[in-house]
């Protein structure tokens, strides 16, 4: 039973398929190895992450950038790269500008000024 998406959908995907030449071997492609549990989780840590992100409790900032960090190491690695980049196209972003707007989150998280800022680097 083929597991194939409609790339029409997402342009971005569809073309990059289409440069690579693997538009004939799509249902072979790993698009993310997260189950629906897992990716329904993580969705809803971030989004209270976030939300501790602009609070006014210190350590609550502290903890949302620390998991701004593990998210991406972990959750981040965990879908195909073309997809990454169809979420950008999506949003209007280039890579380098994601790479800004997160550091410049997380300096915004950071709770003491000797504290070392982890950098962030998108590299799909």
């Amino acid at each position: 039973m083929k597991h194939t998406i409609n790339l029409l959908e997402f342009p971005k995907i569809d073309e990059l398929v289409h440069q690579a030449g693997i538009q004939d071997s799509q249902e072979h492609i790993i698009w993310t190895k997260l189950s629906r549990t897992e990716t329904a989780s993580a969705l809803a840590e971030l989004s209270l992450f976030c939300r501790a992100s602009v609070n006014s409790s210190i350590s609550g900032r502290k903890r949302a950038k620390y998991a701004l960090h593990h998210y991406k190491m972990t959750v981040g690695k965990e879908i195909h790269p073309f997809v990454a980049t169809q979420a950008l196209e999506d949003l209007g972003l280039t890579k380098q500008r994601m790479n800004e707007l997160v550091n410049l989150q997380l300096a915004q998280l950071s709770t003491e000024n000797n504290e070392i800022c982890i950098e962030i680097n998108f590299s799909f």
